[in-house]
């Protein structure tokens, strides 16, 4: 697999421009992030250690069109994460593990992609949420995990991520709107996998004003037995509202989720405010994000995010971030993909962003 991507890899970076010809084009872009992170209490231990893609995760990418001529492209995108501590892909499994998707795209009727790729929910929140601002410690608050855990019990600020084997339509633009939908199909019908996921999602962006509305569902895991006394299909909905006031700007989540992960009232609610302010060539933001945790554990979750960014060019930054999170009713705290041995966490980070 590491010759094939290497190869892939010099075939992209040796075409002149990244460019084929006037009616189609291959584009190789991406993000390299690195620094140090201090996490206050990872299973009773504090820590520093290096880190890569803090603010957002290290990747590279192509994205590839073909002009078919009657307002008609053909289009691809094929994304891999990477760990650049240690030049590895950020999966032992998958080379594309953060997109893979081709598709037709029509400016009068809009696109239709298939493959692995992001739910209409992600695309319509992402650039309200705490993610990229705040990096990995303040991107969701719903990672909190089951004691003695990193596994999260819930995933409603982004809804699911990234579904394999999913076609997407996306309309063109209307007036400011935009609507899409996603179904996933199944590669092997006898299969027990992760169930069948379907989604829309509604857009408004006109001016200072940027806004999305999203619902998911997705289905219980078995489909030759359905839902059992302790599954049931988790169903999501999300609303999302931002507005730039030029010397700041405003944002705001609201979501809520049942049964999350397919686990009966496993059910949630995510607050999410934040603000940021531009100051000269710095970018300062702060945040505050509530969880009620509506299942028998009633472990709510409140979290405090800071950060700041400095831009050295249009392209290279420097960054500082913290939060705090604090669990209710002796849930254990769970920030960075590590989980607290108690109720409360904090995570440090500085470092460098270079996008391309």
């Amino acid at each position: 697999m590491n010759k094939h991507f290497l190869a892939l890899a010099i075939a992209a970076i040796g075409t002149p421009a990244l460019a084929q010809n006037a009616t189609s084009s291959l584009t190789l872009y991406g993000i390299v992030d690195a620094g140090v992170m201090h996490n206050s209490n990872n299973a009773g231990q504090s820590e520093t250690r290096m880190a890569s893609g803090y603010l957002q995760t290290s990747r590279f990418g192509f994205r590839g069109t073909e002009d078919l001529g009657g307002g008609l492209r053909a289009l691809f995108t094929l994304e891999s994460g990477l760990n650049v501590t240690t030049g590895a892909s950020s999966s032992t499994t998958t080379l594309f593990n953060r997109q893979a998707f081709m598709g037709l795209s029509s400016s009068t009727l809009g696109t239709l992609t298939l493959g692995r790729q992001y739910t209409p929910v992600y695309d319509h929140l992402i650039a309200l949420s705490g993610a990229p601002t705040f990096g990995v410690g303040g991107g969701a608050v719903d990672g909190i995990a089951a004691p003695g855990s990193t596994v999260a019990r819930f995933d409603n600020t982004l809804g699911g991520t990234r579904i394999d084997s999913s076609f997407k339509y996306t309309s063109p633009e209307f007036s400011g709107f935009k609507f899409n939908a996603m179904w996933q199909s199944r590669p092997d019908a006898s299969s027990a996998k992760t169930g069948q996921l379907s989604s829309v999602g509604l857009g408004y962006n006109a001016g200072a004003l940027s806004s999305g509305l999203g619902y998911i569902v997705r289905k219980c895991s078995s489909i030759t037995t359905g839902c059992t006394a302790t599954t049931d299909d988790d169903k999501l909905w999300a609303l999302g509202v931002g507005y730039d006031l030029g010397m700041a700007k405003l944002a705001g989540i609201y979501t809520s989720q049942k049964n999350a992960k397919n686990v009966k009232d496993s059910d949630g609610d995510v607050l999410h405010l934040m603000v940021k302010i531009p100051v000269g060539g710095w970018h300062l933001a702060a945040g505050y994000q509530h969880l009620n945790d509506k299942s028998v554990r009633d472990e709510d979750v409140r979290q405090f995010n800071l950060s700041a960014l400095y831009y050295l060019s249009k392209r290279t930054s420097v960054y500082g971030a913290y939060s705090h999170q604090k669990v209710d009713n002796g849930g254990k705290a769970s920030m960075a993909v590590t989980t607290s041995s108690d109720s409360k966490q904090n995570v440090y980070a500085v470092g460098i962003r270079h996008v391309f």
